[in-house]
């Protein structure tokens, strides 16, 4: 089964050809221009009346296997109405899959709170889809011709419904897994067979550092165990998609989801005032003026000729700017026990296994590349556990291209993939995730898991912070938990089941250049 998944979905991947975000830039009176995005393409965008949107989407390397794993794109629609505030609001879509159509075997599957919809393939193929598709607004949009439309692409794979395990028996904190999940009071791998709730305790793991044993709040049947089907992005968020995501805010929404001010030079760097790059490309472009937002763009070499970087993985993402970025594509933060799914699949364990499935691990790192910085850049290096980590504190070093260690010839051990896959879930940055929380010192935290696993709803509040208050408010102890390992850490942080910083958030609680994500819906 696992090969079989992994030959179909990804054994013939491009160097150059993995991404995460395609958009088609806005329009007006009827004038569209559309904008490239490696492997996913969404182009001829129009509007033939006040509750239809048209567009031609293309992308590689896509698949189905009818009842078992496939990816699609998710796809949402963002408007501007200039006579208005100027703001670009999320326009919801149709629930009723009868009011949309496809043309080249694609399927559209609507969702229930007409937020977007997801376009796949309706038979068991692979490779290249392309087609033509109409979508249905909830409701006519009057003024449709002199407004500025922009339609956006995430791919994402399918995750079904079914038992896994949590935890690969790790018990010694130097070597294998720090704080992997076990069962009751013993290193055996844990069972998820049903989102029911789980009992205070039942979920074993040693605190890092000191191998005591610690126990988690009771999981109440709410919170996302893992065990029902959801779609996880293919690729972490790209800095090209966290660019498209900052011009479409307000000037006041800018300023709190970057680092430094919109008014700041063109040519600024963003997302970090430490005088380190480290790889991340975005700049201001063109700084705010009398109000009006900032411009962002893409330049890694500092060149001032934009669009180089924007396919790398993008780092220095709190916890805060995820969640933004999550709820205007109106997805969701993953929990740590859907991340061990997403990576480990329906088969048991493996001890310190890696994402792609075995222990083997080969280093990648950024100062040793072909074209650095474009969107076929890979490593040097090749060959099974590719992966980027253990680069140290080089202030020159940084994240790699999304998706970076696929080819046309590589397998799932050498790509990186997961078992359904996923890209890049172990090392390049951090995934941030909802924590089953930990025990210490004769207290639980958090004492209780309130997140439910809600959906983002396309908008923001007024400052640029995401608006769903069932997700944690911020990055505490306990509340959120990074998994997965960096470009920058050891390769015993790439392995599925380590939770080193289970006790800790100095990892996404202010921009960390090691630190990116990706959501799920």
């Amino acid at each position: 089964m696992e090969t079989a998944i992994w030959k179909q979905s990804s054994g013939n991947k491009k160097k150059k050809a993995l991404k995460t975000f395609a958009l088609s830039l806005f329009a007006f009176a009827g004038a569209f221009n559309t904008v490239s995005a490696n492997n996913l393409d969404i182009t001829s965008v129009s509007t033939p009346d006040d509750e239809h949107v048209e567009f031609t989407i293309s992308w590689d390397h896509s698949w189905y296997i009818a009842g078992t794993n496939w990816d699609a794109v998710w796809i949402f629609i963002k408007a501007q109405d200039c006579g208005g505030t100027g703001t670009w609001d999320h326009v919801d879509l149709s629930a009723d899959t009868a009011d949309h159509s496809a043309t080249g075997g694609l399927y559209i599957e609507t969702a229930s709170d007409g937020k977007g919809v997801f376009i796949r393939l309706n038979a068991d193929d692979f490779g290249t889809q392309t087609g033509t598709v109409t979508l249905k607004l909830a409701s006519p949009y009057t003024g449709y011709a002199t407004m500025n439309w922009q339609v956006y692409g995430i791919e994402m794979v399918w995750v079904p419904q079914g038992n896994f395990t949590v935890g690969d028996g790790s018990s010694n904190n130097t070597t294998q897994s720090t704080a992997s999940f076990g069962t009751n009071n013993t290193h055996t791998p844990y069972t998820i067979s049903s989102e029911a709730a789980i009992p205070q305790d039942r979920l074993r793991n040693d605190k890092s550092g000191d191998g005591a044993i610690t126990v988690h709040p009771a999981i109440p049947a709410a919170f996302p165990k893992g065990y029902n089907g959801f779609y996880c992005m293919k690729y972490d968020i790209s800095q090209q998609a966290y660019v498209a995501f900052l011009n479409t805010l307000t000037l006041t929404q800018q300023g709190s989801r970057t680092a430094v001010a919109p008014t700041s030079a063109a040519g600024t760097l963003a997302m970090t005032t430490a005088g380190n790059q480290n790889r991340n490309s975005i700049v201001i472009d063109s700084p705010s003026t009398a109000g009006a937002p900032a411009v962002y763009n893409n330049d890694l070499n500092g060149d001032s000729i934009y669009g180089d970087g924007g396919d790398l993985a993008c780092n220095y993402l709190s916890f805060d700017d995820l969640k933004a970025y999550l709820d205007w594509t109106a997805l969701r933060p993953m929990t740590e026990l859907e991340y061990e799914k997403a990576c480990r699949g329906s088969i048991g364990s493996v001890l310190t296994e890696f994402p792609w499935g075995n222990t083997t691990i080969l280093q990648a790192i950024s100062n040793s590349l072909v074209n650095d910085g474009t969107s076929s850049e890979v490593s040097t290096a090749v060959g099974t556990g590719l992966d980027a980590y253990g680069a140290g504190a080089s202030t020159a070093l940084g994240p790699l291209r999304c998706g970076f260690a696929a080819t046309n010839s590589t397998v799932r051990t050498g790509a990186g993939s997961s078992y359904w896959g996923i890209m890049d879930m172990g090392g390049n940055v951090w995934e941030q995730t909802i924590s089953c929380g930990f025990y210490t010192g004769g207290v639980r935290t958090p004492t209780t898991l309130t997140f439910n696993g809600e959906l983002g709803d396309g908008t923001l509040d007024g400052t640029g912070n995401c608006n769903v208050t069932s997700w944690p408010s911020t990055a505490t102890a306990g509340t959120v938990i990074v998994r997965g390992g960096n470009w920058e850490y050891p390769s015993q942080q790439s392995q599925v089941s380590d939770r080193k910083y289970v006790s800790s958030n100095a990892e996404n609680t202010s921009r960390v250049r090691r630190t990116g994500g990706r959501g799920i819906r």
